[in-house]
């Protein structure tokens, strides 16, 4: 199953496709985000999830704003019963911070994972998920060495906006967890029913 990420244009929800939909920490201003039109469109069934949404030291958006409106997000996300995706640059600690003050019911879901193994402790310890993409192709990334030995019930791969297929991805992370392409792929699948059958 393969899930589209909206994070503006959410009228193309109604095109129907699996898909999550978030306020993303690079595209959020003062002025340019419409809450009451994110609330309609979450509640589509087409959508499974909330997100991307987080907090990034690294991008010009006010950390403030940044803060208020991933709360606004880790609420809403309780409120319908679907999963978080959370985008997290230089800012662990901090989104911690906010998950363990908000308590989501929901699964949490971080993208594009590629730090090190203390921070995949916290996260995994803290009953989190992580989702790996491009960068395990690199021998030596903390992706591909947290992959190796996550639990194979707290994994996701993605592709995001890199230049690969998700086959390669795949192919990959069973070669990082030494097992078949077969097993892998059924265990996301596994993953994917367990945390995204939303009634």
């Amino acid at each position: 199953m393969e899930i589209q990420n909206f994070y503006c244009h959410f009228e193309r929800v109604k095109d129907g496709l699996p898909c999550s939909t978030g306020l993303h920490p690079w595209h959020l201003d003062h002025y340019n985000w419409d809450w009451e039109m994110l609330r309609k469109y979450v509640l589509q069934p087409n959508v499974l999830a909330i997100g991307e949404c987080g907090l990034d030291k690294v991008c010009a958006t006010d950390w403030d704003l940044q803060v208020r409106v991933f709360t606004d997000q880790i609420n809403l996300a309780n409120e319908c019963g679907k999963p978080l995706i959370i985008h997290c640059v230089k800012a662990f600690d901090q989104v911690l911070h906010l998950l363990h003050l908000h308590e989501p019911g929901v699964p949490v879901i971080f993208h594009g994972f590629n730090k090190n193994r203390d921070v995949a402790d916290k996260l995994i310890g803290s009953g989190y998920y992580l989702s790996f993409g491009a960068a395990m192709l690199n021998n030596h990334s903390p992706a591909a060495e947290v992959l190796a030995t996550i639990p194979a019930d707290q994994f996701f791969l993605e592709t995001d906006d890199a230049l690969v297929s998700i086959e390669q991805n795949y192919d990959r992370a069973a070669q990082i967890r030494k097992t078949s392409l077969e097993t892998v792929v059924l265990q996301v699948q596994e993953n994917f029913n367990r945390l995204f059958s939303h009634p």
